[in-house]
C-alpha cells in the first residue's frame, strides 16, 4: 500500500519567495524541497501562477530573461494545481466576504478547505490575521 504524502497548500506570497530573498525565504525553500523530494504534495489554485510572474515582474532586479527562467522552472515544479469552477469560487467569494480579504487571498483558503488540509501564506497583515480568528484553516509561514 502507497504511503500517504501530506499536502499542504500554498498561496503566491510562499511561492514568490522560491525567486526571491525574502524574510522567511528559508521556509518556503523548505516546503518547496519537501514537494521536490516527494514528502508533501503542494496545491495552488491556477491563479498562483499569474499572481506569482505579476509579482517578480515588478521585482527591480527581474527582467525579462530571468522572469522566463523562473516561470520555467515555476511550472517544472509540478504542482498540483486545482482546476479553477464554481464550487471553488463560490466558497472563496464567501470565505473573501467574511474575512474582508480579496479573492486572490481567499481561493487559496477554499482549496485548502476543499482538501481538507491547511493553507499556507507570508501574508501576515492582509490574509492571516484576518482568516485565522474566524476558524480558517491557514498557517502562517
Amino acid at each position: 500500500m502507497a504511503e500517504q504524502v501530506e499536502v499542504v497548500v500554498v498561496d503566491s506570497s510562499v511561492a514568490v519567495k522560491w525567486f526571491s530573498e525574502e524574510e522567511t525565504t528559508d521556509k518556503a525553500l523548505e516546503l518547496r524541497d519537501r514537494h521536490v523530494s516527494g514528502s508533501i504534495a503542494i496545491w495552488v489554485s491556477q491563479s498562483l501562477y499569474f499572481e506569482v510572474v505579476n509579482a517578480l515582474r515588478f521585482k527591480p532586479d527581474y527582467d525579462a530573461k530571468k522572469l522566463s527562467n523562473a516561470i520555467g522552472f515555476l511550472l517544472n515544479l509540478h504542482l498540483q494545481t486545482a482546476p479553477m469552477d464554481r464550487k471553488l469560487l463560490s466558497r472563496a467569494g464567501e470565505i473573501a466576504y467574511d474575512g474582508g480579504v480579496t479573492i486572490y487571498d481567499a481561493t487559496p483558503v477554499a482549496l485548502a478547505e476543499a482538501k481538507k488540509t491547511f493553507c499556507v501564506t507570508a501574508d501576515e497583515n492582509t490574509q492571516y490575521m484576518k482568516l485565522k480568528p474566524k476558524g480558517y484553516p491557514i498557517r502562517l509561514l
